[in-house]
């Protein structure tokens, strides 16, 4: 089974599912209510108030006026019904009556019984009949209210213009990388990489001032990444101020200031909404663009946060308008018991709660409590905006996030499932804080080398909180190693805090070196797509501590299809040589593809009491081992990459992947590298632990 099937048969759901949004209810019977209201019903009121609506509802004279102006200006049946369901929705929600469709075609033909042409006199003087429409006044409301409903439609229009900006994103970079998987057209260019790829936003600033990523630890954005947020932002200033082309007078905008805050109210609420189900897809795990774009889960994170940062700021601006006007028209105590109106508070506020919480201080203080929150948080504002848009409309937005949500839900469980459900694993300790999980190989779905899995131990002993924890594992696959059941996967860990302290603990407690725990795998996610196309480049795997998994993991996938000449290195940074014990497998299956393995060793330590604690000493004899007792310098690491690849003519991959301070050193190092002479193309496949 391939649940990238599914996710895209859910997608194309969705879509249909948008087609349903109402943009304004019923221009037609809106047309006729303020048309009809400036006639004198006996209620004491021109205005459209409750008050005012619960008298003009029980007049059987207004609502035949009303259905007769609705049936006299339409020809659609469509559009005739739905105005009706309009008036009727009106009287229901202003006032205590339950009508439906079929007795507005009642009063309709009870009331052109009585028809009769207005005068001026009804202006001032109660109507005891039903009256026909003046066709040349209500053609002004009707064409009044059309240009209402267009400046509307308009504001969609630009949110839906966000939306295709997005898509347009995705669509670029995931035919970029089936491509690199599946044709090999060469689409790269040095230039590119060189100024854009590469380089993070804040890279010369990190360098001068060290101590920033202190305030800001990262990871940062590269600057093709903060471009196209930048854009976006533009985009999002620009249709935010512009197509304001209403003119007074107007039966529904009495004044200009009125009907400024009223369009501006307009195009902030639908363009934020339309945001949301791009914030929701790019934060769920089960975000099918990953996969086709070849995009990180770091990177959609990071559009993620930025598109949620720009709905929250734009129903801000939609909620400080509504509150300023029902301030200033005195009204603010008489909305405030309305149902919609408390809705959209809590959503309010709900909203600027999650990106409070969110940001990445909150995350490293309590994360398990942020993930917890965020889920919650988010299950309570689907509701409050139900509730807050029921009888607006607009519901569309809404049950996209309920649909988004459930299909993350269900391809959670279906992954759960297919990966061979609650299972046995053996925990083995690799000394320094190291744990080595070995795993069943599922039977029904496959995981591609640099895939990852969400773990889920399971255990009566640990605090029940801890059975509700999922943290995200690098699986290797044992099939490529010496000596190892092709039936079992790998993932290695250093214990933390949280459950994987525990998991240390109980090892630790066990006076074993292995020990067998319960566990449910959720997963494949990440980079799930074979590499079908040739490897034409030379790979150069650059890692720090345990982030040697990750670049193992992907040197494992792309060495499968390299074309040989083309080299490959293996640079690995550890504060202990001793490390080489845990991951001697994965290293001689290296060395077995010609792979040249240098391990950097950062702090002063003997190599002699290394190579009594490796097993297997030949393999030892085979690295090369530098003691460094210092960080490595990684400037002068990649420099000398690049000349011999240059001298070769060979285009060189580096990949990458450390604690977030080596991600960014790296990134730093590699773009002081380049230079406009070179004529080779120089990229960078960086794993992040870090988001």
């Amino acid at each position: 089974m391939k649940i990238h099937k599914l996710q895209i048969l859910v997608l194309a759901i969705l879509a249909q599912i948008s087609q349903s949004l109402t943009l304004v209810d019923s221009t037609l019977a809106s047309a006729c209510i303020y048309y009809e209201k400036t006639f004198d019903w006996g209620c004491g009121s021109h205005g459209n108030g409750m008050k005012a609506y619960k008298c003009r509802c029980a007049n059987i004279n207004w609502l035949g006026t009303i259905t007769n102006c609705i049936a006299n200006n339409t020809d659609s049946d469509k559009l005739r019904e739905h105005a009706f369901k309009h008036v009727a929705g009106r009287c229901q929600s202003k006032a205590p009556f339950n009508y439906t469709v079929s007795d507005m075609h009642r009063f309709l033909e009870n009331g052109t019984k009585y028809l009769r042409d207005p005068t001026a006199a009804d202006l001032d003087h109660t109507v005891y009949t039903t009256i026909r429409v003046n066709q040349t006044e209500f053609d002004w409301y009707y064409g009044k209210f059309k240009d209402y409903t267009f400046a509307v439609q308009r504001s969609q229009w630009f949110g839906w213009g966000l939306v295709f900006y997005w898509a347009a994103i995705i669509v670029v970079s995931s035919l970029y990388n089936l491509n690199k998987k599946f044709v090999g057209l060469k689409l790269s260019n040095k230039w590119i990489s060189r100024k854009l790829v590469i380089p993070s936003i804040f890279e010369q600033a990190l360098q001068k001032h060290p101590k920033l990523r202190g305030l800001a630890p990262g990871p940062y954005p590269n600057r093709l990444q903060f471009l196209i947020v930048a854009v976006f932002i533009v985009q999002v200033f620009i249709t935010t101020g512009v197509g304001y082309e209403l003119t007074l007078p107007h039966p529904y905008l009495t004044n200009r200031w009125f009907m400024n805050l009223t369009l501006l109210s307009y195009r902030t609420d639908l363009m934020s909404m339309s945001l949301f189900p791009i914030i929701y897809f790019f934060g769920i795990r089960n975000n099918p663009f990953i996969a086709l774009s070849g995009m990180s889960y770091t990177t959609f994170s990071y559009f993620h946060k930025w598109c949620a940062y720009v709905a929250t700021i734009l129903a801000f601006i939609h909620s400080i308008i509504w509150t300023v006007y029902s301030i200033h028209d005195g009204g603010y105590k008489s909305w405030y018991v309305d149902a919609y109106w408390k809705y959209g508070i809590a959503a309010m506020v709900l909203m600027a709660l999650l990106v409070f919480h969110s940001t990445k201080f909150m995350r490293d203080m309590a994360y398990e409590a942020f993930l917890f929150l965020h889920q919650i948080m988010n299950v309570f504002f689907i509701v409050c905006m139900y509730y807050h848009c029921n009888t607006l409309g607009w519901l569309g937005w809404v049950w996209v996030m309920v649909g988004i949500l459930a299909f993350d839900r269900l391809l959670r469980i279906v992954r759960l499932v297919l990966s061979g459900g609650l299972q046995k694993s053996t925990l083995t300790d690799c000394g320094n804080g190291i744990i080595k999980m070995t795993l069943k190989r599922p039977k029904w779905i496959s995981y591609q080398p640099g895939s990852f899995a969400f773990i889920y131990f399971l255990s009566w002993n640990d605090p029940w909180y801890y059975q509700w924890q999922s943290h995200p594992f690098t699986l290797l696959s044992a099939a490529k190693e010496d000596g190892i059941n092709g039936e079992e996967l790998v993932a290695y860990f250093k214990a933390q805090k949280g459950i994987t302290r525990q998991m240390l603990y109980r090892l630790l407690k066990s006076g074993e070196d292995s020990i067998q725990v319960r566990v449910m795998v959720e997963g494949p996610y990440g980079d799930v797509l074979p590499q079908k196309v040739k490897v034409e480049r030379k790979l150069v795997g650059v890692a720090a501590g345990l982030g040697i998994t990750a670049v193992y993991a992907q040197m494992l996938q792309l060495l499968e299809v390299q074309v040989p000449q083309m080299g490959s290195k293996l640079y690995w940074a550890v504060n202990d040589v001793n490390h080489i014990s845990w991951f001697e497998n994965e290293l001689k299956w290296l060395l077995s593809k010609n792979c040249e393995v240098t391990i950097l060793c950062t702090t002063p330590k003997e190599l002699d009491e290394a190579v009594f604690s490796i097993s297997d000493i030949k393999l030892f004899e085979k690295l090369n081992v530098e003691s460094l007792f210092c960080r490595p310098d990684l400037t002068s690491l990649t420099k000398k990459e690049i000349k011999q690849s240059s001298e070769q003519s060979r285009d060189i991959t580096f990949i990458s992947c450390g604690p977030s301070a080596f991600n960014v050193d790296f990134r730093a190092s590699l773009s002081a590298s380049l230079c406009k002479e070179q004529s080779i193309d120089v990229a960078l496949l960086e794993e992040s632990f870090v988001w």
